[in-house]
């Protein structure tokens, strides 16, 4: 997901209040929460919920090496995912904080269509802003770093997303090859130290560290993962840490967060040693030599093999696509879900309807009815819904009959479906268009909220207007 700012798991601080940012103010000022934090559910670190519900920052970590030297003290929460029954193109993020001067608070967000597969988090997010998604989504979730010295200790009051309204943006479900680069990385070390989520590092440990806080994976989580070959050897771990040399070079993106000068897969810090970029200088400084990702132990002596701290790998970043290592899973075995006339899923109105020549029809029967081209005279309407049970892409038909009729066919029938992303209008010619009418390919959820909708309404009035069988076919992910 690429949103027009830059864009949270695991908690309930999803606290409905009016949002303001509040900088150097008293804790006394901040508005009153809708609830408190629920102690049994919270991941965190770093951070004291106090009774209202607030977050403020304790003394009791220093910050990971991602965090710029001048903080002191280091905390951060990841929120649980909030759930929308239907797709949401668009959010309102607003929170309340106090935050003292040589202190900070940090917002990120993210959004997933399933729970399963999340978004690349869009970071440092201000309050008040309006972030869209290009394609509906389900889930949000929102995470906050807390930054501050010894005098200085921000508090986070309360977080807020809102879905706000805005025009539905439909996106292609994408089946992409993850994208897999050549570049330079360093075994880790750093035993005993913190990570960016807050995992302490153990002897030969797996995991890796790149350097975005948008491909952060939660402590202990695998949403963003990465594959590294090396001389043949290949092997899956989780993004656990931020780092080395930059905090903010998602090199990986098609849109970088920054340098957007350099070309996608050359990560900065490659830069600045190979091309002299930025004076042959990175976010942590003089590059003096180039790594763009650090490996865990377990990974670089035990998994891969290599000898020596540095060395040249190719890293693929699953969460932009398929493993081209992995074997896709065979499709499921999906019968064709076809629903008639007869049955308790073909949901017709009461009213005088007209049947079909005895014999005519998918099933031997069909209804009509005549259009019209005035809404208030629409009366007539038939809905088709399914149970479908595997999520996926699904080939959608209708069965249009070549039965007599007295009237001329409508040339314009305005078939609805109803899919995950949305609703689509298809038309159709039942005139020319007969037999099994293809009305497209959409995504369905595994469950009975999609459907196929079409009443009088239409292109034409006096018409013929045909309803009969409808068909879902299973075509994938």
């Amino acid at each position: 997901m690429r949103v027009v700012l830059r864009q949270p798991w695991l908690v309930s601080f999803m606290l409905t209040v009016l949002a303001v940012v509040y900088t150097n103010y008293a804790a006394s000022s901040a508005p009153m929460m809708a609830s408190a934090a629920s102690a049994n559910q919270i991941l965190h670190n770093g951070v004291q919920i106090l009774a209202d519900g607030t977050l403020q920052l304790q003394d009791s970590f220093t910050p990971p090496r991602a965090v710029a030297r001048s903080y002191q003290h280091y905390g951060f929460y990841l929120a649980t995912p909030q759930v929308f029954s239907t797709p949401i193109f668009a959010v309102r993020l607003t929170y309340a904080a106090t935050v003292p001067l040589g202190s900070a608070v940090e917002i990120d967000l993210r959004t997933s269509v399933d729970g399963q597969t999340w978004s690349a988090w869009e970071t440092d997010l201000a309050s008040g802003m309006i972030i869209h998604f290009p394609g509906g989504v389900h889930q949000t979730q929102y995470r906050a770093r807390l930054l501050g010295t010894h005098a200085a200790r921000p508090q986070l009051h309360a977080v807020q997303v809102q879905p706000v309204a805005g025009p539905a943006q439909f996106q292609a479900l994408s089946n992409d090859v993850a994208p897999t680069y050549r570049i330079r990385a360093t075994r880790l070390g750093m035993i005993g130290g913190r990570t960016a989520n807050g995992h302490i590092i153990r002897p030969r440990d797996r995991f890796v560290a790149l350097p975005s806080w948008r491909s952060l994976s939660s402590r202990g989580g695998h949403e963003y993962q990465v594959r590294i070959t090396y001389k043949g050897r290949s092997v899956v771990a989780p993004v656990w840490d931020v780092g080395p040399w930059n905090t903010r070079d998602d090199y990986w993106s098609v849109q970088r967060e920054r340098f957007p000068e350099l070309r996608r897969g050359w990560p900065q810090d490659h830069a600045a040693y190979f091309d002299r970029h930025n004076g042959g200088y990175a976010e942590k400084g003089y590059v003096r030599f180039p790594t763009a990702m650090d490996v865990g132990d377990g990974i670089w002596w035990d998994d891969l093999g290599i000898v020596g701290d540095q060395a040249e790998v190719e890293v693929t970043f699953l969460w932009e696509g398929r493993d081209p290592l992995a074997e896709p899973p065979p499709p499921p075995e999906v019968a064709d879900i076809e629903i008639d006339t007869d049955s308790p899923d073909f949901q017709i109105s009461r009213n005088i309807w007209y049947h079909s020549p005895p014999g005519c029809g998918a099933g031997g029967h069909a209804f009509w009815t005549l259009t019209t081209t005035n809404p208030d005279a629409s009366t007539h309407s038939v809905r088709w819904q399914p149970t479908l049970p595997v999520a996926g892409m699904y080939d959608v038909y209708v069965h249009v009959p070549r039965c007599e009729s007295s009237h001329p066919i409508t040339t314009a029938a305005r078939y609805l479906v109803q899919h995950r992303e949305g609703a689509q209008e298809v038309i159709i010619n039942q005139a020319q268009q007969t037999d099994w009418v293809l009305l497209g390919r959409f995504p369905f959820a595994d469950d009975k909220s999609g459907f196929i909708q079409l009443t009088s309404l239409a292109g034409d009035a006096e018409h013929t207007l045909w309803f009969d069988n409808a068909r879902w076919v299973f075509a994938g992910w």
